[in-house]
Parts: structure tokens; C-alpha cells; sequence
């Protein structure tokens, strides 16, 4: 994707954003002129250099999401260095596949801890700026399981159908602020993380079931999440964007 900069300098914070959905987040909003804070586990240089060398600027910070004390200090070491925080998209997510018999205290809190948790904090932190300004967009991200969870999804349906919940909560206690919430459910996505760890079928059996019959790719999620960051956008909180070409509740 080529990278032309505009002149918004609105600052957005994208989790996940080393690879699929949350680089191609962090790309569309570079092209609208925020300048782009990026963690993930794995590292953000390279997505970073190829946002500042088309003019724009990008900030890496690394962060632990299944540690609420990384999130917490994550969240302040932003503020010192960038000031502000106007656009937070929670994008990061932790998604293993595990039958219901298999799964852990310890592995369902993770799973809770980073899908569900880590959001929330994150939106305490940043949302005390925007209401200082009296704007700000909050977009998370859910997910179609919640709709039709397949097997060994019960841990991670459970959490996205949490953020879904959160969603609601904020969008109703910080809408008289000028922040609005919301959520974006995608369909199975392909992307290098999705590829490598789930068979091809699995790609073929959501695509026979979406009214869009092609597999979805990051691109097709990247203008839902520019409307919702922008000003055209506020009227509209508490919601869940179905973005899956048609597939949810099959």
C-alpha cells in the first residue's frame, strides 16, 4: 500500500500494529495525517519508517498487553512523549483455538486479560485528554465468533462478546464528552498471522457463507475504521459495525 500524507495531526494509538489488520489500520490513518503511535509484541520499525519516509510521523512503544502494569506504564510513557492521545484503535487480540475441556484458569485469563482488559485500561487512561478537549474516538475491535462462534472459540467469543459490552458502556459515559465508541466485527481475514495458523479450508467454509463471496483481506476493514476515527462520524456511538461482507449470525 502506498502511503500519501495529509495534514491532520490528530494522534492515534494502534495496538497490534506489527502486522494484518493492525498495519493496515496504521497505514490508512497515516494517509488521513495522524501521527501514529505503534506497539505489538513483535516490533513496529519497520511499519514506522515506512510511514515517516512518506512524510508522516510514527512513535513505536512496546507494551505487554497481558501485563496490566505494562498497559499502565505504556499508557504514560504516551503521554510523556506524544502529549496527547486523540484516536485509540484496540486492536491487539489474543486467539487460540482450545476445546472447552482444554482450557485453563490461567489460559482464560489471558485471554481475558488482553482481549478485554487491555482495552479498557487503555481507554481509562487516554480517555481523561479527550474529555479534557471534549473529543476523542475509541474504536475496538470485535469479532463475527461472537455471532456464530465455531468450535474451541468459547474463551475468545467470550472476551470479543466483552468488548462488545465494554463498547456499550464507555460510549454511554463519555458521550456527553465528544468521545464516541465503537466496534468493528470482522469476518476471517486473511493475512500472514491467519494464514500460517488455520487450515485453508477454514477460509473456504466462512467465504461459502458470506453474501460477498471472496475472503476478506485487512484492506476491506481499513475505510470503516477511517469513518469511525473521523468527525463525519459524530453521531454515531455504542455501535458494532459488521464489516464481513455479509457472513454474521450464518
Amino acid at each position: 500500500m502506498s502511503i500519501s500524507i495529509s495534514s491532520n495531526r490528530r494522534v492515534a494509538v494502534v495496538t497490534g500494529a506489527a502486522g494484518g489488520l493492525g498495519e493496515a489500520f496504521a497505514l490508512r490513518l497515516a494517509t488521513g495525517g495522524h501521527e501514529l503511535v505503534l506497539t505489538d509484541r513483535a516490533p513496529c520499525h519497520e511499519l514506522a519508517s515506512r510511514i515517516e519516509s512518506a512524510g508522516g510521523r510514527a512513535t513505536t512503544l512496546a507494551c505487554d498487553l497481558a501485563n496490566p502494569s505494562s498497559v499502565e506504564r505504556f499508557a504514560a510513557h504516551v503521554l510523556e512523549q506524544v502529549g496527547r492521545v486523540d484516536v485509540l484503535v484496540n486492536n491487539a487480540a489474543f486467539m487460540p483455538m482450545a476445546p472447552l475441556a482444554s482450557i485453563t484458569a490461567a489460559l482464560w485469563r489471558q485471554i481475558m486479560t488482553v482481549n478485554a482488559d487491555a482495552p479498557f485500561l487503555l481507554a481509562q487512561a487516554f480517555s481523561v485528554g479527550m474529555i479534557e478537549r471534549r473529543w476523542g474516538r475509541i474504536v475496538n475491535l470485535a469479532s463475527s465468533t461472537v455471532w456464530g462462534p465455531p468450535p474451541g472459540m468459547s474463551a475468545y467469543a467470550s472476551s470479543k462478546m466483552a468488548v462488545i459490552g465494554l463498547t456499550r458502556a464507555l460510549a454511554a459515559e463519555l458521550g456527553a464528552h465528544g468521545i464516541t465508541v465503537n466496534a468493528i466485527s470482522p469476518g476471517l481475514t486473511r493475512h500472514a498471522g491467519s494464514a500460517a495458523n488455520l487450515p485453508g479450508e477454514a477460509f473456504d467454509a466462512v467465504r461459502a457463507r458470506q453474501f460477498i463471496p471472496r475472503t476478506e483481506v485487512p484492506d476491506d476493514l481499513t475505510g470503516a475504521l477511517a469513518f469511525l476515527a473521523s468527525d463525519d462520524a459524530r453521531f454515531i456511538t455504542g455501535q458494532v459495525l459488521n464489516v464481513d461482507g455479509g457472513g454474521f449470525g450464518f
